[in-house]
C-alpha cells in the first residue's frame, strides 16, 4: 500500500468564510462551504488510519508599507489582496474552525502552486510520502496546478471529487476531467472503501 498524505488546499477564513475578504469582494464562497463536511469526514478517516494531514495556506507577504508584494498573477486576478487579506497571524489567514484542530502540518504557499518556493517537498520526503490525496479549493486553480506538479514529480495523486470545488460547477467538472488524465479522481466514500480493501 502506498504511503499517503492528505493535502488540503486553501481552507482559510478569508477564502472560504462568508466574513472573509474573498466573499466580501464578490467571490461567492457557497460552493466551498458545501464541501467542508466531506473534508472533515476525510480528516477523521485519515486520523484513524494514521495518514498525515498537511494543510497549505495561501499567504501574502507585505512590504514595509503593508502592501502585498510578490503577488504575481494574483495582482491581476484578485487585486484586493494587495491591501488586505491572507496576512499571517490574522483571522483571515487562519484555517476554518472545522479544520484547524485536526491538522498535522502547515505550509505557506505564495503562488498558484503548493510546490513552487514552498517546503512541501521537504515534508513529503521526510515523511516518505509517495501518494497525495488532494482536497480543497479551487479545483481549476490550486488543486489542478498542484495535482499536475505532483504527477510531474512522480507522486501518485488522488483527487477527492466531493472534497474540491470551484466558483463555477462547469469549471470544477472540467478540471476533474483534466486531472483524471494524469491522476485518479474518486469520491471520498470510494476512496475510504478502497483504502479499507487495500486497493489504494
Amino acid at each position: 500500500m502506498s504511503n499517503s498524505a492528505l493535502l488540503l488546499l486553501d481552507l482559510q477564513n478569508d477564502i472560504c468564510h462568508e466574513e472573509g475578504i474573498f466573499h466580501k469582494n464578490g467571490l461567492d464562497c457557497t460552493n466551498f462551504t458545501k464541501i467542508i463536511p466531506n473534508i472533515v469526514d476525510m480528516m477523521f478517516f485519515c486520523k484513524e488510519h494514521h495518514i498525515p494531514i498537511i494543510v497549505v495556506q495561501h499567504s501574502v507577504l507585505e512590504d514595509m508599507d503593508k502592501v502585498g508584494v510578490g503577488l504575481g498573477i494574483y495582482k491581476k486576478i484578485i487585486p484586493f489582496i494587495q491591501t488586505e487579506g491572507l496576512r499571517e497571524n490574522t483571522w483571515g489567514h487562519d484555517l476554518l474552525d472545522e479544520i484547524k484542530n485536526h491538522v498535522d502540518y502547515k505550509i505557506k504557499r505564495w503562488t498558484m502552486s503548493a510546490f513552487y518556493h514552498t517546503e512541501l517537498v521537504r515534508y513529503l520526503v521526510a515523511l516518505r510520502i509517495n501518494q497525495l490525496i488532494i482536497a480543497g479549493r479551487t479545483t481549476n486553480d490550486i488543486v489542478e496546478t498542484t495535482a499536475r506538479e505532483a504527477a510531474a514529480r512522480n507522486y501518485k495523486t488522488i483527487t477527492i471529487s466531493d472534497c474540491t470545488a470551484s466558483y463555477s460547477e462547469k469549471m470544477h467538472l472540467a478540471s476533474l476531467t483534466n486531472i483524471n488524465n494524469f491522476g485518479q479522481v474518486i469520491s471520498s466514500k470510494n476512496f475510504q472503501d478502497s483504502f479499507l480493501e487495500e486497493k489504494i
